[in-house]
């Protein structure tokens, strides 16, 4: 792995440390609150829970507030006939009545004689809270009921704390506040009151007493009677049977809270006190995920991004990709909440947008800017697949000189002197950029290189900068096509009175250096070697056997037979010779032109045995086949045979191993 993808990953991996390290602190918890307020959905009511609200209605009937005891008296005693399971009342009496005495001892006589449980609230004035634990100290402060009113009461008070956020909205309940330095436990109203009910609910809260309120929907969701029809007793409510819970709900009383569904409107205290019992009955819960699991998520979700970019081929598929990862992780966020998982979602969309923009921003200025200048310089003179290939994985090229095993390809017109002395410059201009694009175009077709044009001649690689195994084949299939097209652009050339040209095409196979060469201002990505040298020997030596294409032992080695009977190539052996300039003799091949084919297998037989008598020395059998095939067909490297026999026998040579060594390129 290279330095530039390792500090990719180690970028990617301190911003997701960041953003483990910011949730750990506790950063963005009230953005969090407000998104995952979003994410509460009406959830089924338990239709045990009634509530009796004192609303405006009920003031306006009754008379202004606050009510005498006698009131509240009588509505508790009517109630008996609807024989409730149990009733919390979310009103406090911490001081005597302002109409005497006897008006408490009303309300007291009422409540010895209920046969239902009633729960009555205290409110502590100050709660201390620990992480998820409530406790308050001993003797601490609090707003409750006279004595006479508690010492009466079946069951033990229960508090009506709730805690509110910064945001002032109320989303955590104390299930229950000890008492510092006691065994004593004050359980919240919608807790006790389900308790006193007799119901059974789930007991898997956690030592902690703090716990998420999962509120069933927005103010008003609960069945509501208006508290002056209790009052007057009126038979057709529909309370029989249910867990109640009596409070304030209009306005101007002032106990109302924002919740997650408020919307602007906020909840009454009771209607909390009844979504807790909800809660509590309906097996809901809101708990955060494993910090352990959320840290890794948040972790994962900013490396990720670095791993897409770096195996992707394109940074805005990687993007895309990534923007559906943060989809998924949205969908996963919600469906956890509606499970009863919190996952911080401020955290862990911070993770994977952050991630994808500092992956796609690193990849865009480094290694985009590197394909840029990859472009630029190999747009010329590649293919545009071999281009895209390096573009994805511009690491396979090694600029500045690398070994390589490539077959090198050189052609030239034949003529070319007379054919500029026929034209004028800037016709001879015209008609060779229109040749070399032909030449260019088949040789970039079949994933060459082209390296350099000199004048009319062209010079091409296959195998460089990407290994290519195939780069025989390659160059062999583009020699022939090339020699094909030279046929119609003659005709087309004549058409349009221009000459026709001819062509050598030599091909030699073999290692090289490929890379950049030039100086620090000027450089161009080419090869370098003997490879090259007897490349270019070879295309000079077609005219000497009147050939189109010659190519080397080495370059014939690298063709697999089953490819050249598959593409129909025929391939004769030409000679053995020692170009100028080396010392070594190479074994030269013919790639017959398609168009030759069948006269060139018609003599096939003939020739080799000529050649097999010329390597052997015996220039009479030479001369003898030769000019028999020369009667059926004016065949070059027959031609070349004959007069080389002809010479021998009347210049015999000193030695001969079957090598001949030209003295001229």
């Amino acid at each position: 792995m290279n330095r530039k993808k390792l500090f990719f990953y180690f970028l990617n991996s301190f911003l997701g440390l960041i953003l483990v390290g910011s949730f750990r602190a506790g950063l963005f918890s009230g953005i969090e609150q407000f998104f995952e307020d979003i994410l509460f959905s009406k959830k089924e009511i338990n239709k045990d829970i009634v509530i009796i609200g004192i609303d405006n209605e009920s003031i306006q009937k009754i008379g202004q507030w606050p009510w005498p005891r006698a009131v509240f008296a009588k509505a508790l005693s009517n109630l008996e006939q609807y024989k409730p399971k149990s009733v919390g009342l979310d009103v406090i009496f911490p001081e005597a009545s302002r109409i005497g005495e006897a008006d408490d001892w009303a309300l007291v006589r009422a409540m010895e004689g209920l046969k239902y449980p009633l729960v009555m609230p205290v409110e502590f004035t100050s709660v201390n809270i620990d992480g998820l634990h409530a406790f308050v100290e001993r003797g601490a402060p609090l707003v409750k009921n006279l004595k006479i009113i508690t010492d009466v009461s079946l069951t033990a008070p229960a508090h009506v704390n709730l805690i509110l956020d910064r945001d002032g909205v109320v989303r955590r309940v104390p299930l229950w506040i000890e008492i510092a330095d006691s065994s004593v436990i004050n359980k919240a109203l919608g807790l006790k009151t389900v308790e006193s009910a007799g119901l059974r609910h789930r007991n898997s809260y956690p030592k902690e007493s703090i716990e998420r309120i999962v509120f069933a929907g927005p103010p008003g969701s609960f069945p509501m009677v208006p508290f002056w029809k209790v009052y007057e007793g009126n038979i057709d409510l529909p309370l029989l049977n249910k867990i109640i819970f009596i409070g304030s709900t209009a306005a101007d009383l002032h106990d109302e809270k924002p919740t997650p569904f408020s919307r602007g409107t906020a909840m009454s205290g009771v209607e909390i006190q009844a979504e807790i019992a909800n809660m509590i009955l309906q097996d809901y819960k809101l708990a955060p995920i494993s910090e352990g699991w959320l840290e890794f998520w948040i972790f994962f979700a900013t490396l990720l991004p670095a791993l897409l970019f770096s195996f992707s081929e394109r940074p805005w598929k990687a993007l895309g990709v990534n923007v559906v990862l943060g989809i998924f992780y949205n969908v996963a966020i919600i469906y956890l909440f509606g499970e009863g998982q919190v996952a911080n979602i401020v955290h862990i969309n911070l993770a994977w947008i952050s991630g994808s923009l500092v992956s796609f921003a690193y990849h865009y200025f480094t290694v985009e800017k590197e394909k840029n200048h990859l472009r630029n310089l190999f747009s010329k003179y590649v293919s545009r697949d071999i281009l895209e290939e390096m573009l994805r994985d511009p690491s396979k090229i090694k600029l500045g000189g690398d070994e390589k095993e490539t077959t090198v390809f050189f052609s030239d017109v034949r003529g070319f002197t007379n054919l500029s002395e026929g034209l004028t410059p800037g016709q001879l201009v015209h008609f060779l950029n229109k040749y070399l694009t032909v030449m260019t175009d088949i040789a970039l077709k079949k994933r060459g290189v082209v390296d350099k044009y000199i004048g009319d001649a062209i010079m091409a690689f296959w195998g460089a900068p990407l290994t290519n195994k195939m780069h025989a084949v390659d160059a062999v299939l583009t020699s022939l096509e090339m020699v094909t097209a030279l046929k119609k652009f003659n005709e087309k050339s004549v058409s349009e009175g221009d000459p026709a040209i001819d062509i050598g095409i030599g091909l030699n196979s073999g290692k090289v250096i490929a890379g950049n060469m030039g100086s620090e201002q000027q450089f161009d990505y080419t090869v370098m070697g003997d490879t090259v040298n007897l490349a270019s020997r070879l295309e000079g030596q077609t005219k000497t056997y009147g050939v189109h294409i010659i190519i080397s032992q080495h370059t014939f080695d690298h063709l697999p037979a089953e490819l050249i009977e598959k593409e129909k190539i025929l391939i004769r052996e030409l000679d053995r010779v020692k170009v100028k300039g080396k010392k070594l003799p190479v074994t030269i091949f013919e790639v017959v032109e398609r168009e030759k084919e069948e006269a060139v297998k018609g003599i096939l037989s003939d020739f080799e045995k000529a050649r097999r008598f010329y390597y052997n020395g015996d220039w009479q059998e030479v001369k003898k086949i030769t000019e028999d095939i020369l009667k059926k067909l004016n065949d070059g490297p027959t031609r070349l045979l004959n007069e080389r026999a002809l010479y021998f026998i009347e210049h015999p040579p000193a030695t001969w191993e079957g090598v001949y060594e030209f003295k001229t390129k």
